[in-house]
């Protein structure tokens, strides 16, 4: 390091330097702060102490201002050490030169921040030594220190910063490319500064753009590093198109360094957006192929819809799902295989997902099947956006949730239904009265009906006979009244009727024709044969009064039945 340093700064001094001012390219710093970047922090202060001996060394050598070789040690050193603790501290964990973002930190802090601080210490030192202008001197050196150090840090880097930035030069098949491009580059850059007859400085941009698009930051790094030692060298020797232009040295100099400024800005972002492009490209790659790897092999079906809800894409276990062929699908709506009643809620579900396509959407719906059937699907959708911000597509994952909904319903039945006799437990019959009252649907009645003596037949014929009885009741029931007529057992012996639909006085007469019914029926088999009875009391369901209201005016019918001698309906008072 210490021998690379003493060498660019040695050449720069040597031969950018202009009489009385500091050199007007100076690349030594470039390899100084590729170190600081990229080595094992063990290696930095003795990097930082080489390089300082080398600067001093080389103005001792060849600077007429060997005296101040210590300032502008510490302002050369101190530049690159400023440069590399503003790197680390804006690029984070980004690695420098892999996105615009990166570069335009470099350009910032290694062009621009850094000799702008330290070119304060050689403007005082030479305006104190020998009265030249400070602007000057502090120009020239931020256009000589910042420009070399854009030009020099991604060669640096590319030669001692790992194969992180040369991965488009180790591949199979490189060197050759490598050989013609590098021949094409040197080649016309010689050309065109070889002569001073014609204004060629646009031809070395060609063979740069094409050096860019092969090998990115390498083909950018090296073309303009290859374009600014060949034009350099011939500049300053006195050839090239610099000599037409009308001016002093310093002047053709400096032009010289805006047409480098030029190239780099034209080369360098343009590497840097390849380079994302290409990752990007990658990721969208793999992306793509993990999409399809999911969506040919997962159960659930996988559809990519517009946002009309047309099918743009259906995944091959639609087949399995809902038996559809999947190319048959393409450009169909997805609304037509919706089921009419759930159509405006899937179409709201489908806005919502445009709506905010940063989240997430679930929804259950169902939909007909190839065969023409109904069935319970879920969906789980999320909106994909273009780069304008506008919805592109929508993917949506289809499962099917016909077994989940048969156990959620069978799952239902069971916490509603009563286990002996299969009719409404006492809850579900209290909702259901409840629902009913409330939806004010015309006339209904309520009746209670209690066996007669079911203790007695506990007693006298055991529990197997009871619940004989029980459900011989149920099935009574059931056999002397409508569908819509709803049953319930309220516990015990005790069991509940709602007659929708019905007057208290027809139901009466229903009631009476399962007293009768029941009353005929006899319950398991001699020798352990037997009847049982039952008393009713029924009473009407008005709209505006409770459930318990209507349960103690039936209740009350019910008690009365008892006392008049029981195996009777009595209808309440008033």
């Amino acid at each position: 390091m210490a021998i690379a340093y003493f060498a660019l700064a040695a050449a720069a001094i040597e031969f950018t330097r202009l009489s009385g001012n500091v050199a007007l390219l100076w690349i030594a710093n470039a390899p100084l702060i590729a170190a600081m970047l990229t080595r094992p922090a063990v290696e930095r202060p003795l990097h930082l102490m080489a390089c300082f001996g080398a600067t001093i060394a080389a103005s001792v050598s060849v600077s007429p201002y060997s005296a101040l070789s210590p300032l502008f040690a510490i302002a050369n050193i101190g530049e690159a050490l400023i440069a590399w603790l503003l790197l680390r501290r804006f690029l984070g964990e980004d690695r420098l030169f892999a996105s615009l973002r990166s570069l335009a930190i470099f350009i910032a802090v290694a062009g621009l921040a850094a000799p702008f601080i330290t070119g304060i210490i050689p403007t005082l030192a030479l305006w104190m030594l020998q009265g030249t202008a400070p602007l000057v001197i502090w120009s020239n050196w931020m256009l000589g220190h910042g420009l070399g150090a854009l030009i020099g840090t991604p060669v640096a880097l590319l030669l001692i910063g790992g194969t992180a930035y040369r991965e488009r030069l180790a591949r199979k098949g490189e060197p050759l490319r490598i050989l013609w491009v590098a021949t094409l580059v040197i080649g016309i850059t010689g050309f065109c500064f070889a002569q001073d007859r014609l204004p060629l400085l646009f031809l070395p941009v060609l063979p740069l753009i094409v050096a860019t698009m092969i090998f990115r930051l390498a083909g950018a790094a090296f073309g303009v590093f290859a374009i600014a030692m060949i034009g350099a060298g011939f500049t300053v020797a006195g050839h090239g198109p610099m000599q037409l232009i009308q001016g002093s040295e310093a002047f053709q100099l400096q032009f010289f360094q805006f047409y480098l400024a030029v190239l780099f800005l034209t080369a360098h972002p343009f590497a840097t957006m390849i380079t994302e492009k290409h990752r990007l490209a990658l990721a969208v790659a793999e992306s793509e192929a993990r999409y399809r790897l999911i969506a040919e092999h997962a159960s659930d079906a996988v559809l990519t819809v517009d946002p009309a809800g047309d099918i743009l894409f259906a995944s091959p276990s639609v087949r399995e799902l809902a038996g559809f062929d999947p190319a048959a699908l393409i450009g169909k709506s997805t609304f037509a295989f919706i089921a009419e009643g759930d159509r405006e809620r899937t179409r709201a579900a489908h806005k919502l997902a445009i709506a905010q396509p940063d989240r997430i959407h679930r929804f259950e719906f169902r939909a007909a099947t190839a065969s023409g059937t109904i069935r319970w699907f879920e969906s789980t959708a999320r909106a994909v956006t273009g780069e304008d911000g506008e919805v592109a597509t929508i993917v949506t994952v289809i499962r099917d949730l016909s077994h989940r909904k048969a156990r959620e319903a069978d799952l239902e039945r069971q916490a509603a239904t009563d286990p002996m006799t299969g009719v409404l437990n006492r809850r579900a019959f209290q909702e259901r009265l409840a629902r009913y009252r409330d939806s004010g649907d015309g006339p209904a009645a309520l009746a209670l009906f209690d066996l007669d003596h079911f203790k007695r037949v506990n007693d006298s014929h055991g529990h197997e006979a009871g619940d004989s009885a029980l459900l011989v009741f149920a099935d009574v029931l059931r056999g002397n009244l409508r569908s819509e007529d709803v049953i319930g057992r309220l516990g015990g012996e005790e069991f509940a009727v709602l007659f929708p639909g019905r007057t208290a006085s027809d139901a009466l007469a229903a009631c009476e024709r399962v007293r009768r019914s029941l009353e005929d029926t006899r319950i398991g088999t001699p020798p352990v044969s037997f009847t049982i009875t039952v008393s009713t009391g029924v009473a009407p369901v008005r709209h505006g009064e409770t459930s318990e209201a209507v349960f103690r005016q039936a209740d009350a019918a019910l008690y009365r039945a008892k006392a008049l001698g029981r195996n009777r309906s009595e209808l309440a008072a008033g």
